[in-house]
């Protein structure tokens, strides 16, 4: 009696389910989305967002490679402003030699800023600075 009752839960339960099932796949009751619509300007905003994004991220990449060294011999202090030391601490940097071009080429912007023609008293252009390679990172030690 007891197999008997649980088969006909078992059986009214499997009837439950395929009887709802059909409910849901039916298109009685369709599921709405609502997608944002983008006008032509909107599109070409955001293509250009899009790409400035990753023409960061190119351009921080190359900046990342040109500072990985493995040895001291890897590094050289560079302008990275166009006054160089003048600009103060952040004027210069510690790249890998073999990245000087690459260094070039991302920091390359023409500048019309005037420099001051006194002589830097900036410890990163000391003469006990140098380039040397921490954590296969190049630094300016002093």
């Amino acid at each position: 009696m007891k197999k008997m009752i649980e088969n006909i839960v078992l059986l009214s339960a499997t009837i439950a389910v395929l009887g709802l099932t059909g409910l849901f796949l039916s298109n009685r009751f369709p599921i709405s989305v609502n997608i944002a619509r983008l006008d032509a300007t909107e599109m070409a905003a955001q293509k250009e967002s899009a790409a400035q994004a990753a023409k960061a991220a190119h351009r921080r990449a190359q900046l990342n490679r040109t500072v990985s060294c493995k040895a001291d011999d890897d590094c050289i202090i560079v302008d990275k402003d166009p006054c160089g030391c003048a600009a103060g601490p952040r004027g210069v940097t510690a790249i890998n030699v073999n990245y000087i071009t690459d260094f070039n080429a991302v920091n390359s912007q023409p500048s019309t800023k005037a420099c001051m023609d006194v002589p830097s008293t900036e410890k990163e252009c000391s003469p006990s600075a140098r380039a040397v390679c921490r954590a296969r990172t190049c630094r300016i030690e002093y």
